[in-house]
């Protein structure tokens, strides 16, 4: 179903603009099989990129692959390289240029290792675009940069996400439906665990209807291209699974199921796969690194460890998001649970992820009491550490004794250092000398308790 505040033109997008719109959802798959494949060898890349690459000038040679690689990416000087991956919609299916995809991915070279951060933007969610003064669903930002002869989605698309969440993102990239299918088709499919069993009896066809109720099972699962593209896709599955956020989650699996495939089949190496992939990617995917930029990311990610790839989601788990029904047009939205244009807390979300791989590994549990007589100090503490790799609750203090300042109590007496130091960082609190003496909702691995020191 279309967004309802689209433009009226996006269906039927005249002949000419179709090459343009025909990229969608894999792109974070493509860059990740970059990184783990080092699709970079042989002439037959000058002729892939020439396609692939937008800007001004695209007429390359094998050379300009290699050369200027040793120049800086923007964002690599403050360790932090990030890119905005997304899906638009394409050539047979409806809303072409609606993004149903937008996942920011941080390359972090702070430390020894690098990590990547993968967050997922949903669609609904309702933002100030970019050089407008108009409040819509985040996804139309691409459509409305494309409409008339202005082809800037991708440019829209970006300024918007940058000022909904004050950073900078100097790169971006596209894919469509059909080069997502051929990816996981030339990897020979994909393996993958589905968290849970459910059905879906509104997925859509192509001739503006749909297909017979689609069921997935709990469990193992090995996937084509088809079925992976409509794994991901579902929007009405039963068993929560028809929400944005779960999409997310599935999506995010996909892509991991995806790199650990490429991994295993040595993509660097197989050469008859690095050709079936650039002719299959040639007509569906855009990006404006520049070939000196790809092959520096190459050469900075090529060591990427699966434990330092961490996924997070905008959601409504952590408080940020909440949904509401448009009044005129009785359409679905989300909206920052602070307010219409409030995005203090989705900013500090966002900021913290960079700290999350790090942090997977101990899949730390907090709960958050509050023991002041402040109303709501507890949940905004919470949003200020919130982390996808962190499981945290909030309670009213359990005891009689007064705070005078917060104070963390380490349950697991020193076993998960990395979380014990991140929350000190984060919050400046001491360390109490021993676990927790009073009760608590769970078996949460740290206790905070909160006083008035903390509002602010």
């Amino acid at each position: 179903m279309l967004d309802s505040a689209q433009p009226r033109d996006y269906n039927h997008p005249p002949a000419w603009q179709q090459p343009r719109r025909r990229w969608r959802l894999g792109l974070a798959i493509f860059m990740i099989l970059l990184l783990a494949g080092g699709i970079f060898v042989g002439s037959k890349i000058v002729a892939f990129a020439e396609k692939i690459l937008e800007g001004p000038d695209n007429h390359l040679s094998l050379r300009d692959f290699f050369m200027g690689s040793d120049k800086q990416l923007q964002g690599e000087e403050d360790g932090q390289i990030r890119i905005l991956l997304m899906g638009i919609g394409g050539k047979g299916h409806d809303g072409g240029t609606l993004t149903d995809t937008m996942i920011l991915a941080t390359l972090n070279l702070k430390d020894d290792q690098p990590e990547v951060t993968l967050v997922s933007i949903p669609r609904d969610l309702v933002v100030e675009i970019a050089g407008t003064t108009e409040y819509r669903k985040i996804n139309s930002a691409y459509a409305l940069g494309e409409l008339g002869d202005k082809h800037r989605g991708a440019a829209m698309a970006v300024a918007t996400v940058e000022k909904f969440l004050d950073v900078k993102i100097p790169y971006y990239g596209v894919v469509d439906f059909r080069g997502f299918e051929k990816i996981i088709d030339d990897l020979g499919g994909v393996d993958l665990v589905v968290d849970q069993s459910f059905t879906d009896s509104y997925y859509p066809d192509k001739k503006d209807g749909y297909l017979p109720p689609l069921t997935f099972e709990a469990g193992p699962q090995h996937m084509d291209g088809a079925r992976a593209l409509q794994f991901v896709r579902s929007r009405h599955g039963s068993a929560g699974e028809g929400s944005d956020f779960a999409r997310s989650r599935r999506q995010q699996k996909i892509v991991k199921a995806v790199k650990d495939k490429a991994v295993s089949l040595k993509v660097a190496t197989n050469l008859g796969l690095i050709s079936r992939l650039m002719d299959d990617l040639s007509d569906h995917l855009r990006t404006n690194m520049q070939p000196f930029e790809l092959k520096r990311l190459y050469d900075l990610a090529r060591d990427l460890a699966n434990e330092n790839i961490s996924s997070a989601a905008l959601d409504n788990s952590a408080g940020l998001l909440c949904d509401r029904i448009e009044e005129e047009t009785a359409a679905y939205q989300l909206i920052p649970c602070e307010g219409l244009g409030q995005y203090g807390a989705i900013r500090e979300f966002v900021k913290n992820q960079a700290v999350a791989p790090p942090l997977l590994s101990e899949a730390a549990t907090v709960e958050i009491q509050n023991a002041s007589k402040i109303e709501g100090l507890g949940q905004r503490v919470k949003e200020r550490v919130a982390l996808s790799t962190l499981t945290i609750t909030t309670a009213n203090f359990r005891g009689t004794a007064e705070f005078s300042e917060s104070v963390i109590y380490d349950n697991t007496r020193g076993a998960k250092l990395k979380t014990l130091k991140y929350l000190q960082d984060k919050l400046d609190l001491r360390v109490a000398g021993s676990p927790f003496p009073l009760a608590t909702a769970g078996k949460p691995d740290f206790v905070i308790v909160v006083a008035g020191d903390l509002n602010k």
